[in-house]
Parts: structure tokens; sequence; C-alpha cells
């Protein structure tokens, strides 16, 4: 299986602009001269992507982890609940639904989507639960849950913008949203460089990787909720490695006294918490 390329945006998402810079020529990234936002154009259609995430072997490196993955959900968990209310959860792209299963523990009402038809036998199986197949606009009514996650999700998606205004829809007010991506911003790309001395590429959209098709910045990030309906009350570095050691948990210590200090994130990947007010 390759990827068409066939669905070319001719305006921003986030910001209706039509003036595009090159970011990155190889890898077809572009970046809006009004906002920032940074995207995959030309890009594949939605059928394509569903098609490969639905690869039954799409999930192994994902259970080959198994170990270390526990130990991330289980601290992502842990940091959520410290600032969220209530007992009705909704996990947008649950993936096998690990992050679920730490709620369900926990004693919440827990629903997830997943496009993955593989990733749904894995968490029935695994889990118990039963995902919804489909996107966000499968969850039926609007105003119900305390809490929704995305966690490394609202990159793969098409339109970031529709995304973030169904899950302010989705929240009653006072809800907490949770947003994790990778981290785009320049301070990282300059702080790679310094380190490593090259630029750090973005990688060619293929079937049985990940398919990014935004590259987001913690402003253009925090700009997309606060404009849709959500006060930021954190931006830090997202723990994503699914590999554990101590160096990896001193890094993510370090680079989120870095943020918290300076506002700039060094790490691989952003998390966000927003109240939708």
């Amino acid at each position: 299986m390759t990827f068409s390329f066939s669905e070319t945006l001719v305006a921003c998402d986030l910001c209706g602009g039509k003036d595009f810079a090159i970011r990155d020529a190889a890898t077809r990234v572009m970046q809006c001269r009004r906002c920032g936002y940074r995207f995959t154009n030309p890009r594949p259609s939605q059928a394509e992507i569903a098609a490969a995430y639905s690869a039954p072997a799409q999930y192994d490196g994902w259970l080959a982890q198994d170990a270390g993955r526990e130990i991330m959900w289980s601290r992502r968990w842990a940091l959520v609940k410290q600032f969220a209310k209530g007992k009705r959860l909704l996990d947008v792209g649950a993936g096998i639904g690990t992050f679920l299963a730490h709620a369900h523990a926990d004693g919440w009402d827990v629903t997830g989507t997943e496009i993955s038809r593989s990733a749904i036998g894995i968490a029935r199986e695994r889990y118990g639960i039963a995902l919804i197949e489909g996107q966000l606009e499968d969850i039926p009514t609007a105003g119900q849950f305390d809490l929704v996650t995305m966690w490394h999700v609202l990159e793969h998606l098409p339109s970031p913008s529709h995304a973030v205004t169904q899950c302010r829809d989705l929240l009653k007010t006072g809800g907490l949203m949770v947003v994790a991506v990778p981290n785009d911003s320049d301070a990282r790309w300059r702080f790679q460089r310094l380190k490593n001395g090259k630029y750090m590429p973005y990688e060619e959209l293929e079937p049985g990787k990940e398919i990014h098709l935004s590259h987001f910045t913690v402003r253009v990030l925090k700009r997309t909720l606060e404009s849709r309906g959500f006060r930021v009350e954190r931006a830090t570095v997202d723990d994503h490695y699914p590999e554990r050691s101590p160096r990896r948990d001193r890094l993510v210590a370090t680079y989120r006294t870095v943020m918290a200090g300076t506002g700039m994130n060094l790490g691989v990947a952003t998390l966000v918490l927003a109240r939708a007010v």
C-alpha cells in the first residue's frame, strides 16, 4: 500500500488564510503565513489513513513495549486526575484502550473512539472496553463529558479546528480537555541543532508509520484552544516515552522545569490542559 496524496488544502484550517510558505519541501510540510500553523499539503485521504491504521500488525510495536507503556499511561493518568473533576471521560483515538483502563480502575465512566479495527479488537480482548469505531462525529450528544483527552491524536486529524470545537461541545462547562502532540516549536529545533549539529527533518508519510497531518508549536496549539472556548490552565512537556529509563525521567523533569520557567518547550512532545469556559 502507498499513499496517493490526493487531498490538497487551499485554506488554513485554523484561520482561513490562503498564503502558505514551504516549511519542508521533501515532506510536503507547509506553514500558514498568517497564523503559523504547519501542516502536510497535499496529504493522503482519510480512507487511506484508516486502512493503514487497521493493518493487523499496526500495533505490534506497541505491544512489544507493553511494560513501559503501562508506566507511561499510569503517569499520564496520575497527572490528569489532579485537574479533572467528575466521572465521565471521553478518550478520542483511544488506541488499545490502556489510558481508559487506568481511568476505569479509578471509578470513571469511560468512552473511547478509534478508527483502527485492530486496536478496537485489542481493547476489547485485553481490557473489556468496547470502543466506538469512528470519529468524534459518531459521539451522539453534546455537553455530557467532564473530561475529553486526545493523546497524540490531534496531529492525525483532517481538521484540528473542527475537532477542538467538537470537543468543546461534548464537554460540560468547566470540563477539562487534555491534548498531547509532538512538539514542533522553533526552540526545540534550535536546541536540536545545537546538540546534534543538524536540522531534524520531518518524516515522509508512509503506511505503517505515524501519519502526522499537522505540526504544532506551543503557541499555535494554545491559541487553537483559547479561540474555541477554552482557557489554558497548564502547558508542559508530555512524558511520552514507552521505553523507560532513569535518564529519560530526568530529561522530562528537566524539560518541564525549563518550560515552567521560560515558556520554551525543548522536549519531544507538548501537553496542554485547558478548561471549557
